[in-house]
């Protein structure tokens, strides 16, 4: 077996209509061949954007049975032009008999995954565990996103909440119930509120398009229930997987509550002051509670009956004050304990959909000197004074190396607006497909292949000219200037010294024509142990270091190839039931001898019916390909695959003996050395300028 074995496979229409799709050929894709997958992209297509969906046949093309281990696939290479995506989609219900129309289908449905690439935005040393992406998502329709700038903004929507402290829960699924401990609240008065970010796609179908769209969703204290240390909720709707719900509280570590019942006169200690609007008192001959306007002004009726002085705790009476009161009456005022800093903050931007290296805040330390931070593409947030990141999803997590005050953080960041591109009439309406145009490429316990990929040029080459390239490579190759491979098993054209890293040019070269690409790449495949914001965490380490910028690929895991049979057994009545497991055959098919003899190129997945006419002749069924042959028991049965061009299978004319009678069958199924996939390609509106439009598809498997 060599790697020219492995080859992906068109199937019978190459195409994005409805009725492309359908059985393997044995008509290979060529690789570097312009146009062999996707059409060109037009100028139409930039102006209004296009969505295709193709079939594609990964195979072990052997004329024998042997079998390729572990096969897998994935892209390891997108198009330099940013408005173009192409994507990898796993369904298991996807079949060989799918056309286009079949397949759009399995885009929506709940266990169908997306497969694509990212790249690395920090370097990662060998042994490294956890990797940083630029992005575990992206679009699989085409979209326009629009940028609005936000100024100014604070983490809290009142200055007084600047006082809260925050804990957070993220959803890794969908979280309807929250119950979050909370051993510092200020239990004599609590105060405590929260929120959450959920998303839906909204729009009016094709004719105006569709967009992601992320709502926060405020809970009141009202909404929440605080019992025995805990703070719990029910939830409609649900947080949104990879968004966090937030509960803001005032702490008792910050605070103190002063109950009038117990003294109505307020004593501060240094650097205490009473917090404004938090104050509760009575206006003597009413039942009703008042509260503090937040101006030191009690009023009733639109008159003052009396003041306070936040500084000192002093209340002046202009009418009457009445201090007494019921538990349910909580008469009192919260007291801020000292010049209040803060060494840490978390908060929620007000929506998940923004650029990562945007966010930028500005604070002031407890000496008034004013210090800002920013954000870059990875989230990681820097700044005097201050570290910590912003996640994929709009989670600011900082921490300040000495006190800040709490009320002096601002900040501002751009909001992207995503849109999906309505379908032109008559053509895929991309409204119906998920994620309202962004989907997840990167999913826990699978595979991802890491890249580092060194691409240079050669204007010429000649025989026994050395060029140095990345050592220790796993994968080598040099194409000319139509794409054709100079690999050989014999390397006739190269060869590579792993050690050194040079590539030696053989007298082969000469065959080949100027200019030519040189692609050295290491790799090695992990497994996602996790996925938190743009950070993979892996569950064993990597082997070497990757510098950033190197590409990260989701890996489609298509199992063992090898064409096999199964269930081979014989059915005394005929009933056009491949799934029949009826009274057998009143005589056997021997093949204990005479196996049933597979090519990996021939043999497809397939349940098949041999249905005897007489004793000596028969018709073949397959379920798919229907009446494919008629034969006897003469001559071995040899139906051929006009797609392959080698037998679907061979069955010896020795395995019949003396044959069955009409009516009866001999029933078996095979099993493919391929397996169908689905490769998507979206090109948003726009014009780019760009040099290299290409992606590249790498099918990969071990030896047996």
């Amino acid at each position: 077996m060599q790697r020219t074995d492995l080859k992906i496979f068109k199937p019978q229409r190459i195409g994005n209509e409805l009725h492309a799709g359908g059985h393997r050929t044995s008509n290979a894709i060529v690789s570097g061949k312009l146009n062999d997958v996707f059409s060109s992209i037009s100028d139409i297509d930039h102006a209004r954007s296009s969505f295709d969906l193709v079939k594609l046949y990964p195979a072990l093309s052997t004329d024998d049975a042997s079998r390729l281990q572990d096969a897998h696939i994935f892209l390891s290479d997108q198009p330099d032009d940013a408005l173009v995506n192409v994507l990898l989609v796993e369904s298991i219900k996807l079949k060989d008999t799918d056309l286009v129309s079949d397949m759009l289908p399995l885009l929506g449905l709940a266990d169908t995954k997306f497969h694509g690439t990212s790249t690395l935005t920090a370097a990662v040393d060998s042994e490294g565990q956890e990797i940083s992406i630029k992005s575990i998502t992206r679009s699989l329709t085409p979209s326009v996103k629009s940028i609005n700038t936000k100024v100014g903004l604070k983490p809290d929507a009142e200055p007084a909440f600047s006082t809260y402290r925050t804990n957070r829960i993220q959803s890794f699924g969908s979280i309807t119930e929250i119950n979050i401990p909370v051993p510092d609240m200020l239990n004599y008065d609590p105060h405590f509120f929260a929120e959450y970010q959920h998303t839906y796609y909204g729009g009016h179908g094709s004719a105006e398009g569709t967009r992601l769209i992320t709502l926060t969703k405020k809970l009141k204290q009202s909404d929440l229930t605080f019992e025995n240390g805990i703070v719990s909720a029910q939830l409609s709707p649900a947080v949104t997987k990879g968004q966090y719900f937030t509960l803001s509280y005032m702490s008792s570590e910050d605070m103190r509550f002063h109950s009038f019942t117990q003294n109505q006169n307020i004593t501060l200690a240094a650097s205490e002051h009473v917090l404004r609007g938090s104050v509760r008192l009575k206006k003597a001959g009413l039942d009703n509670v008042f509260i503090d306007d937040g101006n030191g002004n009690f009023i009733s009726e639109g008159y003052v009956f009396a003041k306070i002085d936040y500084e000192t705790g002093l209340i002046t009476e202009i009418d009457p004050v009445d201090y007494n009161g019921t538990v349910e009456n909580n008469l009192g005022a919260i007291i801020i304990k000292g010049d209040r800093v803060i060494t840490k903050k978390q908060w929620q931007l007000p929506n998940s959909s923004f650029v990562r290296d945007s966010l930028y805040i500005t604070f002031e330390i407890a000496t008034g000197a004013t210090f800002s931070a920013s954000s870059d593409l990875s989230g990681a947030i820097t700044g005097t004074n201050i570290t910590g990141t912003v996640s994929e999803t709009g989670y600011v997590d900082v921490v300040f190396s000495e006190g800040i005050k709490p009320d002096s953080i601002s900040y501002d960041y751009n909001e992207v607006e995503v849109t999906t591109v309505p379908s032109p009439q008559g053509e895929f309406d991309t409204s119906t497909l998920p994620g309202g145009g962004t989907v997840n490429i990167f999913h826990n316990f699978n595979p991802i292949s890491v890249q580092n990929r060194e691409r240079s040029t050669a204007s010429t080459l000649t025989s026994g000219q050395v060029i140095n390239a990345l050592s220790n490579a796993d994968f080598i190759d040099i194409v000319d200037s139509v794409g054709a491979s100079l690999w050989s098993v014999s390397d006739d054209n190269y060869s590579y010294d792993k050690t050194t890293g040079e590539i030696a040019i053989n007298a082969g070269i000469s065959a080949f024509s100027a200019p030519f690409i040189i692609t050295a790449i290491q790799s090695e495949l992990a497994l996602i142990n996790g996925i938190e914001s743009n950070k993979l965490s892996l569950l064993t380490p990597l082997s070497r270091a990757y510098p950033a910028g190197a590409t990260v690929s989701s890996v489609q895991v298509l199992g063992d190839f090898q064409a096999q049979t199964k269930d081979e057994r014989t059915l005394s009545a005929w009933q056009n039931n491949f799934g029949d497991l009826g009274a057998a055959a009143s005589s056997a098919i021997n093949t204990t001898q005479y196996p049933i003899e597979l090519t990996n190129i021939g043999a497809i997945a397939q349940r098949w019916a041999i249905v005897f006419t007489s004793t000596t002749a028969y018709n073949v069924i397959g379920e798919s390909v229907g009446n494919i042959y008629s034969g006897d028991t003469l001559n071995d049965c040899s139906p051929i695959n006009s797609f392959a061009g080698a037998p679907y299978f061979i069955l010896r004319k020795e395995a019949f003996g003396a044959g069955l009678n009409p009516g009866e069958a001999f029933l078996f199924e095979t099993l493919a050395a391929s397996k169908p996939i689905m490769v998507t390609r979206s090109v948003s509106p726009g014009h780019s300028e760009i040099v290299r439009d290409n992606s590249t598809l790498s099918f990969r498997g071990n030896k047996d």
